[in-house]
């Protein structure tokens, strides 16, 4: 082992290794807060973008009861069964050999994936940057930096659009810590973009087709996984090579051989997808829904401090290229000052470029492409917050020391308000959407429990909402569905399907919903009932609007409160004092 290797090895144990531990620390936290405010309900061990979460459960679930294939289980539509997404599979199949639940693997795996995910980006940052305190600082800022988000003005206000405030409040995928904090699937895409990114410029700096290979490899496996990160790569590669081609004045076909390798190698992993999006009417219904990005301006303040900082760095490489370094006048070089390359620097500036265009292509699914973005921006910052601090090396250590603390309090705020918010969802039983709760009663999972147990695996239930009349701004009143829950969580418990119970898994959500939010009303005849049951495909109904406080249901939902006869075609099979389960014939 060389002094070099030695050196690098014993910074990872002494500064990288501890950081990595202490965000997985504080990513649990909210998670510890939740489970012990349970006071007797179940905490289902989700928060932010539990609908989200569910899917994943679900597909989970599927892998348990030994499916190599796919269904989406948030509708009753006919689909046909696509490829399992490799990373939920495997989990799921780890599950169902430990016996082990999904919600438990969907943490596991969050924290391991999240460690990996944070030591390949260290080794990334390594190749980058040779200086020690610039690494530091990178590394940081990659680990717990965000944006403006935290500030009064641009904090989402209660009932508030949060597509009007910036992204590090309500976007997950675009702060490293906030994927940490939610979701597997993050972590292991945000290891895969890392791990191919590291792969390709070993590739460019040591004419190495080994790493290409295991770039494409890594592509290939992004492709079937999450599939939108592969254009932000691509992106990326094809213009730095551009770039440096026109910079260096020559072009390197040795690069151009190796990308084309890595890009042939991914290339199935890719088509697989594209093939099922463009066979499978139900999956791409689900990829037509619009997540369209934010503002560039919401955008930009999302990142915050971490933008301006990683300005710097790229102003100083333009100075050094165009000046010269170590123009008496311009002061010294960005390789004197932070330790690294202007090759270094434009890579990293094309990447967050490329990154954050492919975030505007016009594609409906365009918002969840910034995923990435955050990495190189905050090594750009690490370097920038560097550079300002080696500027104030004749300062007093004390004030470098107050000005350091501030600068690392003011990026992570964001992060610290978004974990407090949560707690504080969590506190009332809600979550950010609205229409779910974290907790669910014993009941409404003991319901779920006897449908998993007493019908047929390709059973559909329909977990009818929670239904109550609001006042409208305008003084009338609406009849609005509140609450979601059990048709978010049942097909991650029982693997069956439901015909309504997701934003964007479920074609025409809004439509479906409107439907089942009609069917227990007095007013709604049984000829219109039976004609949506007939649409609905389901062979079971829950019920679990019991709360003997909640004034609504037997209002609205008088035959399943036991006030009016319960129709001919349903039959209760199951109840609790939470839940019902009743099974539903169909004259045919």
């Amino acid at each position: 082992m060389t002094s070099a290797e030695a050196d690098s090895r014993s910074e990872f144990r002494k500064f990288a290794l501890p950081i990595i531990c202490l965000a997985l620390i504080l990513s649990s936290i909210p998670y510890l807060i939740g489970f012990l405010q349970s006071h007797g309900r179940h905490y289902m061990w989700l928060g932010y973008n539990l609908d989200d979460a569910c899917v994943y459960l679900s597909w989970m679930r599927q892998a348990m009861h030994g499916s190599l294939a796919q269904h989406n289980l948030f509708t009753t539509d006919s689909q046909p069964a696509m490829l399992a997404n490799p990373l939920f599979y495997t989990l799921g199949v780890i599950a169902g050999i430990t016996h082990l639940q999904p919600i438990t693997m969907f943490h596991f795996s969050r924290l391991v994936f999240g460690a990996i995910m944070l030591y390949t980006s260290w080794r990334l940052i390594c190749e980058l940057i040779a200086d020690t305190a610039a690494r530091k600082w990178a590394f940081l800022l990659l680990c717990f930096g965000a944006g403006l988000g935290w500030l009064p003005g641009l904090w989402p206000a209660t009932g508030a659009s949060i597509f009007s405030t910036p992204v590090d409040t309500w976007q997950p995928e675009a702060i490293t810590f906030l994927s940490l904090y939610l979701s597997p699937l993050f972590m292991f895409s945000m290891w895969l973009q890392a791990a191919v990114i590291l792969q390709l410029i070993r590739s460019h700096r040591q004419k190495c087709m080994k790493c290409a290979v295991y770039a494409g490899l890594g592509g290939a496996l992004i492709g079937l996984a999450h599939t939108y990160d592969i254009v932000g790569i691509a992106l990326t590669w094809a213009a730095y090579l551009v770039v440096s081609a026109v910079t260096n004045r020559r072009t390197d076909f040795g690069d151009i051989v190796r990308a084309a390798v890595a890009g042939i190698i991914t290339l199935p992993g890719v088509a697989v997808i594209a093939w099922e999006l463009h066979t499978n009417k139900v999956f791409h219904d689900r990829a037509a829904v619009a997540t369209l990005s934010a503002s560039p301006m919401w955008v930009i303040l999302g990142y915050g401090v971490l933008f301006l900082l990683a300005l710097i760095p790229v102003i100083l490489c333009a100075r050094d290229y165009y000046c010269g370094a170590n123009t008496a006048s311009e002061g010294p070089s960005l390789q004197a000052t932070v330790g690294t390359s202007k090759q270094s620097i434009v890579f990293l500036a094309c990447w967050v470029m490329m990154q954050m265009a492919a975030a505007y292509i016009p594609v409906a699914f365009q918002r969840k492409m910034l995923q990435g973005e955050h990495m190189p921006m905050a090594i750009l910052a690490g370097l920038g917050a560097a550079w300002l601090f080696w500027r104030m090396r004749k300062s007093t250590p004390q004030f470098r020391a107050v000005c350091q603390t501030a600068l690392l309090v003011v990026c992570t705020l964001t992060n610290v308000r978004f974990l407090l918010r949560d707690v504080k969802d969590a506190s009332a039983d809600l979550v950010q959407t609205g229409q779910q709760r974290p907790y669910l009663t014993s009941g409404e999972l003991a319901a779920m429990r006897w449908i998993k147990q007493n019908t047929p695996q390709n059973a559909a239930i329909q977990p009818l909402p929670w239904v109550r009349l609001i006042t409208t701004p305008y003084g009338d009143q609406k009849l609005a569905p509140t609450d979601m829950s059990d048709a978010c969580f049942l097909p991650g418990i029982t693997g069956r399907h439901v015909y309504c119970g997701h934003w964007g898994e479920t074609p025409n959500y809004g439509g479906k919903l409107a439907r089942i939010v009609r069917f227990a009303l007095p007013t709604t005849t049984d000829e219109q009932r039976l004609k949506m049951l007939q649409r609905m495909r389901v062979q079971y109904l829950i019920f679990s609007q019991k709360d003997p406080g909640d004034t609504s249901a037997p209002q609205l939902a008088p035959m399943f409160c036991g006030l009016i006869p319960l129709p001919s075609y349903l039959q209760r099979v199951y109840s609790n004092p939470d839940a019902d389960v009743y099974k539903v014939t169909v004259p045919k």
